[in-house]
């Protein structure tokens, strides 16, 4: 029988331990709460190009609180909603949900590529190297490529 510890408290500091350190990395400490809209729509854009499958081995590991961020208006698609090919689609994906989840203008220190590589690097507190490889190996050859270099193996 498992137990967890249902405690929210710890649910919200686990999560912002994680936003916190996202936040350093990107750049921009002072702003969680822009960080945590692009870290949504970051993983909104990748959690509707790869398999069901994959999605629940990315989210199984993540705090509480980020599993339900990762969850939000998702919807059940046997072949996965979002068809981009090349790495300006997914960036234009990745921008639109950024304005979509509120954030219609901010000066990002870094290019939207850099900020999805850190995102993903980002994850291997929780994922083990191998699960992020099974994300590039999903994506289309451009952006593979383009992760190859980014996303650390």
């Amino acid at each position: 029988m498992i137990t967890t510890d249902l405690n929210f408290e710890t649910f919200a500091r686990e999560a912002q331990t994680y936003i916190d350190q996202l936040a350093q990395e990107l750049g921009h400490p002072d702003e969680k709460k822009r960080v945590l809209k692009i870290w949504r729509a970051v993983m909104h854009t990748i959690r509707d190009r790869i398999h069901l499958g994959e999605s629940f081995d990315i989210i199984a590991p993540l705090p509480m609180i980020l599993k339900g961020i990762y969850v939000e208006g998702w919807k059940y698609k046997e072949k996965p909603p979002l068809t981009y090919t090349t790495l300006e689609e997914m960036k234009s994906s990745v921008k639109a949900l950024q304005s979509h989840y509120g954030e219609r203008s901010f000066p990002w220190k870094k290019s939207t590529e850099q900020i999805i590589s850190d995102t993903l690097n980002s994850l291997q507190r929780y994922l083990p190297k191998e699960q992020l490889n099974h994300i590039k190996n999903q994506m289309p050859k451009e952006i593979k490529e383009y992760m190859d270099g980014k996303v650390e193996n």
